[in-house]
C-alpha cells in the first residue's frame, strides 16, 4: 500500500474503483491518476484472462476466475445506530440508508440523484455523526442555491425516521446532463 502525496492511499482508491469518483478524487490529480492506472491494470488483467485461456479449458473455468476477482468488491458497511423512534441501539446497513435517501429524492421535480454514499464519521457507538456524498443533476428551471437546500433537507428527511443523529455533512456535487461536475459544495446540518 502506497500513500499518495495528498494523504490518501492506493488502497483507498482501489476500494472505490467501481463507484463514481468522490469529491476528493474529482479534484485531486494524484487520486485521479491512480484511479486511471488501476482501471487500466484491471482492464488488462481481465482481457488477458479472457484471451489466454487454452482452447480445451471451459468457459465456466474462465467465468469462475472472473467471478473470484469480482468477489473482491468491498461489502456494504453495517453501522451501529440508535433507532429514532425507540432510542434502542440496532444495526443498519449503509444500503438501507441509501435506499431511504433515494426514495425521498424520487419525489423531486428539481433534482435527480445520480449517486449517493452514506457513512458514519464518528467513533461513538451508536454513531451520531454522518456524512453523505450526493451527486445530483438539476432541472434547467432550478438554481444551485435551491438544490443545495433541497439536498440537505432530503437527506435529513430520509434518515430522521430511521436513525438518531446530531451532525450531518453532505458533500454535494451538482452535475450536468453528461455527468460532469458543475459545482461542488459541503453542506452541514444539525438535528
Amino acid at each position: 500500500m502506497t500513500t499518495l502525496p495528498c494523504g490518501r492511499s492506493t488502497q483507498d482508491v482501489l476500494l472505490n474503483l467501481d463507484e463514481p469518483a468522490d469529491l476528493h478524487e474529482l479534484q485531486c490529480r494524484w487520486c485521479h491518476a491512480e484511479r486511471q492506472r488501476l482501471k487500466d491494470q484491471n482492464g488488462f488483467i481481465t482481457q488477458l484472462l479472457q484471451t489466454s485461456m487454452p482452447e480445451h479449458q471451459s468457459e465456466a473455468f474462465s467465468q469462475g476466475i472472473l467471478g473470484k476477482i469480482a468477489g473482491f468488491v468491498p461489502r456494504q458497511r453495517v453501522w451501529d445506530v440508535q433507532d429514532s423512534a425507540t432510542g434502542q441501539p440496532q444495526r443498519m446497513s449503509s444500503l438501507d440508508l441509501i435506499k431511504a435517501i433515494r426514495a425521498v429524492f424520487a419525489s423531486s421535480t428539481t433534482a435527480q440523484l445520480n449517486f449517493t454514499e452514506f457513512k458514519a464519521t464518528d467513533t461513538a457507538i451508536p454513531h451520531l455523526a454522518w456524512k453523505a456524498q450526493c451527486h445530483v443533476s438539476m432541472a434547467e428551471d432550478s438554481s444551485v442555491q435551491v438544490i443545495e437546500q433541497q439536498v440537505l433537507d432530503y437527506v435529513s428527511q430520509a434518515i430522521s425516521p430511521l436513525i438518531s443523529w446530531n451532525e450531518l455533512v453532505v458533500d454535494l456535487v451538482i452535475e450536468d446532463l453528461h455527468g460532469h461536475a458543475i459545482e461542488s459544495i459541503t453542506l452541514r446540518g444539525e438535528s
